[in-house]
């Protein structure tokens, strides 16, 4: 029997341990496409017992924090497993960050190894003399280790024997990072059950079934659990790119035949048009999970349509371990709709009196469930605020249906006070992103002296329109309330973003107003 068969089996066991049972029960079924590479479940499974086996005897320890420090390659899922089987605790290292900032990671989570590639040699020796030695350094396409870190033939040459550490659901496996675009990256401690919990979840929320390759669009440092979660529950096959570019990830979605994408909107917007361009065969598309940012109904239908797949919103979070919330397949929804709570989470809307709001009252949404993480790594404070007798608090403001669909309105952080009323951003992205010469549109806080608050909008111009500021601000005075209206509105060529394509709101913040 299968975990496919029994979902509920899959909750009361280690990845590892699903990973075992999957190459014994599927050993030649592709794992692990990426390029030219394929890697079955049985090769997986050894590589990742070598793994375990090579960092044992390097001295990793139970409950030691290892750094995975390398693109989004098969490596990674090799590493995060051998990491898993070794009982140690997996730390996604984010390379892109500046020097001082990689150095605070390491520092803060107190790694005592990294697994990383060539490339990225001289980013950690700048952080080397924080670790052990030179041999916890292990380098995935490393030769000879002349320097001496551990190249990958010593993981070829370590034994392939089950590592004598048993692991159980509840033992912590990696820290799992926020994307850090509100503040500084915290680190939700997650255990084997917590994402396996998740797991299921999206399984049977979503319809995720053995048959789809998965290409999940998030950056490496960012989820990697997510990568390889669902595929590896049921046996099925994922694909790596890494890479945002409409083309790179075109061909692949061609070769791999991937029928189901994890990614933000815009990224979809992006694929539309170049395969409408290209005439790229990306036929083999089914489901497209859309996540990290909201659209209007209408732009879903067209990308859906473009796409010839069906585009399902959905919102997670690190601290629930992935996706809380989703829309249900085959439901369109309205503007700013979320969906509904996804199989095996609780919901609450609170109010800002402490009560459960009403239906249709604006509050605050909890999260409760065994996918909930209890708290961030090293961060009392914050485990404290945002984490309430079991209940994560999310700071989203929400208003929930009579039918139990949440609707989106802002982050309580990012909400404004017009001359005292309240504004959310997303209301007005709305509407801008309903002018047929808006592309892309983000709306942020701006302080101005005589009026204080007001809402500051920046648009990206759809390909061979030129809208101007007098046109946009129109539009808006036709469906919006005047203290609604943007006060200042900039054309821009293109919009900043994270490494995992969100749009990135503090840079525009940051950014001063012509």
């Amino acid at each position: 029997m299968t975990f496919a068969d029994d979902l509920e089996r899959l909750t009361r066991t280690t990845l590892g341990d699903t990973l075992r049972e999957v190459a014994r029960e599927r050993p030649d079924q592709p794992a692990i496409l990426h390029e030219d590479t394929v890697i079955s479940y049985s090769q997986w499974d050894e590589l990742s017992d070598r793994m375990a086996n090579l960092l044992a005897s390097l001295g990793v320890a139970e409950g030691d924090r290892v750094g995975l420090w390398m693109d989004k390659r098969p490596e990674v899922l090799i590493g995060f497993m051998g990491i898993s089987r070794a009982r140690a605790i997996a730390v996604p290292i984010n390379f892109k960050l500046k020097a001082e900032r990689r150095m605070t990671q390491v520092e803060r989570f107190g790694l005592t190894a990294v697994i990383t590639q060539r490339s990225h040699l001289p980013q950690v020796e700048e952080v080397m003399g924080c670790l052990p030695s030179r041999q916890r350094v292990i380098v995935v396409d490393g030769e000879d280790g002349e320097d001496g870190t551990t190249p990958w033939s010593a993981l070829l040459e370590a034994t392939a024997e089950p590592l004598d550490r048993p692991q159980h659901p509840d033992d912590v496996v990696y820290l799992n990072m926020t994307s850090g675009t509100t503040g500084q990256p915290k680190a939700g401690v997650t255990t084997h059950a917590m994402i396996q919990w998740n797991t299921r979840s999206s399984v049977e929320t979503l319809g995720f079934r053995q048959d789809d390759v998965f290409l999940c669009m998030f950056s490496v440092f960012a989820h990697p659990h997510e990568l390889f979660g669902r595929p590896l529950a049921l046996g099925g096959t994922l694909a790596l790119a890494d890479s945002l570019n409409a083309h790179i990830v075109a061909r692949a979605v061609q070769k791999h035949r991937v029928t189901w994408i994890m990614a933000v909107p815009s990224f979809y917007e992006m694929l539309a048009e170049h395969a409408a361009r290209s005439g790229a065969d990306i036929s083999s598309l089914r489901r497209l999970e859309a996540g990290g940012a909201h659209l209007p109904p209408e732009a879903y239908q067209r990308i859906a349509d473009q796409l010839n797949a069906e585009l399902v919103p959905v919102w997670g979070a690190t601290e629930v371990s992935g996706v809380g919330v989703a829309q249900r397949p085959g439901q369109a929804g309205s503007a700013g709709t979320m969906g509904y709570a996804a199989r095996h989470y609780e919901m609450r809307v609170v109010h800002d009196e402490g009560r459960e709001s009403e239906p249709g009252e604006l509050g605050e949404m909890w999260v409760r469930g065994p996918a909930v993480v209890d708290g961030y790594f090293g961060d009392e404070a914050e485990t404290n605020k945002h984490f309430k007798d079991g209940w994560y608090r999310t700071d989203d403001l929400v208003v929930r249906a009579a039918d139990g669909e949440f609707s989106f309105r802002g982050r309580r952080s990012e909400m404004l006070k017009v001359g005292g009323i309240r504004v959310f951003p997303l209301e007005i992205e709305l509407v801008l992103a309903g002018h047929p010469g808006v592309a892309e549109v983000v709306v942020v806080r701006c302080d101005e002296k005589l009026r204080g608050e007001v809402p500051r909008a920046v648009i990206v111009p759809r390909s061979g329109h030129q809208p101007t500021i007098r046109e946009l601000r129109d539009h808006c005075r036709k469906q919006l309330a005047l203290y609604q209206v943007p006060r200042i509105i900039e054309i821009w060529d293109e919009l900043p973003r994270t490494p995992a394509g969100k749009l990135d709101k503090k840079a525009i913040v940051a950014t001063p107003v012509p």
